[in-house]
């Protein structure tokens, strides 16, 4: 599997990207990388950025933003794609997982204005997605 545009982007600020495969297997999905205790896993097949897999890789701590791997992702999909670039993806949470899928659905569609076209699957454009510290000053602003 090539490199897609967006590992250059992740690589030349230090996050490491590897090869994501398919469970234990060496069927390659697409690339990943690891930010704040969490790690995010993406394909590009224009005009899209697939969101394969997003988890918690350690303990919660605090008020970490598990979320900051989708805000990096969009960041380097806004950078190197430019804009109108979207993001991708299924909600899909994990059984020991805090969130349940109505949960983050509802999360989605609040903090990045996610579509959702397809049950459970969600397209959002990278542009839309703000930090944590942006949506907590709008919240304060309502």
């Amino acid at each position: 599997m090539n490199h897609d545009p967006l590992t250059s982007w992740f690589e030349e600020r230090g996050y490491p990207v590897q090869l994501h495969c398919m469970g234990s297997s060496s069927i390659p999905l697409g690339w990943r990388v690891w930010c704040e205790g969490c790690e995010i896993a993406w394909r590009y097949d224009a005009p899209r950025v697939w969101i394969i897999m997003l988890r918690r890789t350690q303990q919660r701590r605090g008020l970490a933003n598990p979320f900051a791997p989708l805000y990096l992702l969009a960041t380097a999909a806004m950078t190197v794609l430019g804009p109108g670039s979207r993001l991708y993806g299924q909600v899909n949470t994990l059984v020991d997982s805090p969130l349940n899928d109505e949960r983050l659905t509802r999360f989605y569609h609040r903090w990045t204005g996610a579509s959702e076209v397809a049950p459970g699957w969600f397209e959002l454009e990278a542009s839309c997605v703000i930090s944590l510290h942006q949506m907590r000053k709008q919240q304060k602003k309502v």
